[in-house]
């Protein structure tokens, strides 16, 4: 089977639970955070978590940055192809976010918060290149700022803050923190100049 029906499939396994539908009625015409969906929904946030990951995973649906808040919204563009578009190849089929990326992030973020720190190095540059995003390109921030920002996410800002900067996604001078854009390449996993905990029950990613 071609790789493009493959992907096409993909589609409608997204759509083949009635969470995802209503998940994309939510937000067809605005964005909305996972925790608010948590709550108009009724359901617990790392349930809705893992449904936006199969829809993101898909293609169908959008994420940005706001704030402190990741909004997800409708890709309209993949939508809006027809049932016979798809069955007949017409079209682009929507590109998909990475699955190994959705699934670190639905492991280790739920209710918009970061449950552990990842001890494998690459699942935690996947995390950390997340909250980098938080950091508009251009601004500057106080390391207070930084720290309470970081802090929204997990208690222990303090790491995060460092290995940000070791991994150079943001730089620091004088106490003032700014956004790298594009950030260098991730260090591997067997980059031994950090020296990291323990791997924690769970942490495997499949």
């Amino acid at each position: 089977m071609s790789t493009d029906l493959t992907a096409r499939a993909a589609l409608f396994r997204a759509l083949s639970h009635p969470a995802r539908l209503a998940l994309l009625r939510l937000t067809w015409t605005q964005a909305l955070s996972g925790e608010t969906l948590a709550r108009l929904m009724n359901l617990a946030p790392a349930t809705v978590s893992h449904h936006l990951a199969a829809l993101a995973e898909a293609g169908l649906t959008t994420v940005r940055q706001d704030g402190h808040h990741r909004l997800h919204g409708v890709n309209h563009a993949a939508l809006g192809v027809t049932l016979s578009a798809l069955i007949r190849g017409e079209g682009e089929t929507p590109t998909a976010e990475d699955p190994y990326r959705a699934r670190v992030l639905r492991a280790f973020m739920q209710g918009g918060r970061l449950t552990r720190i990842p001890a494998q190095r690459k699942k935690r540059d996947v995390i950390l290149m997340e909250l980098a995003s938080l950091f508009e390109p251009g601004r500057t921030y106080t390391e207070r700022e930084v720290s309470d920002m970081l802090g929204e996410y997990h208690p222990d800002f303090f790491t995060l803050r460092r290995e940000l900067v070791g991994l150079g996604l943001l730089a620091r001078e004088n106490g003032v923190y700014w956004r790298v854009s594009g950030g260098r390449t991730p260090r591997r996993a067997d980059d031994h100049t950090l020296t990291l905990p323990p791997a924690a029950p769970g942490d495997a990613v499949e």
